[in-house]
């Protein structure tokens, strides 16, 4: 990852990152910060994206860099991506269009537009859809993704399978996202809880 796409593209993935790893991956910090501007905000030695992560800027960036990340990287940015999703169709944003791991990442966006208005039936067939691509991929399903399922299956049949798969993604969580959603899940027993929360 190099420039200032690359910048951007490893702010996201990372949520937040110390200045010193920032400049050992990217020793040309100061032109990066100037060309992004008000886009990063620094607290003390901690450097972060200040917009939300959506998938209408980070869609592009993941499948420009994608392929030249490591095997860590590339599951964190699948959780990332995956996130992405959810926070693009609870801002109302139109499905991300492409091919390869986009096509999982609509499935997802689609499956939470669908949580989000109560649709707990066609949620899980979009997760399923999304995952299924993952699967074919040879990928594992990202922790986000089983947060998510863990909701509409909470949704669908409180008491059903929701807390099992909740308990898989948190012990894969990577991100708080992840974290947050499958314990939310954990949390609130056998009552469905509003996705937006």
């Amino acid at each position: 990852m190099e420039g200032v796409a690359g910048f951007r593209f490893f702010l996201a993935l990372k949520g937040e990152a110390k200045r010193e790893e920032v400049r050992a991956r990217f020793p040309r910090l100061v032109p990066l910060l100037k060309a992004l501007g008000h886009q990063v905000e620094a607290q003390g030695e901690t450097l972060r994206l200040v917009e939300p992560l959506r998938l209408s800027w980070f869609a592009p960036l993941f499948r420009a860099h994608y392929a030249s990340l490591s095997e860590g990287e590339r599951a964190l940015a699948l959780e990332r991506l995956v996130e992405a999703a959810h926070a693009s169709a609870a801002a109302g944003e139109a499905l991300v269009e492409g091919e390869g791991l986009l096509l999982a990442a609509r499935a997802f966006q689609a499956g939470s537009q669908a949580l989000l208005q109560g649709e707990y039936r066609e949620a899980l067939h979009r997760y399923g859809e999304g995952l299924g691509l993952l699967e074919k991929a040879a990928l594992p399903f990202p922790a986000a993704a089983l947060a998510l399922l863990a909701l509409a299956q909470e949704g669908f049949r409180p008491g059903g399978k929701g807390r099992e798969t909740a308990r898989k993604a948190l012990e894969r969580a990577k991100t708080p996202f992840a974290r947050e959603v499958a314990a939310r899940v954990l949390a609130q027993g056998t009552k469905a809880e509003d996705p937006r929360a």
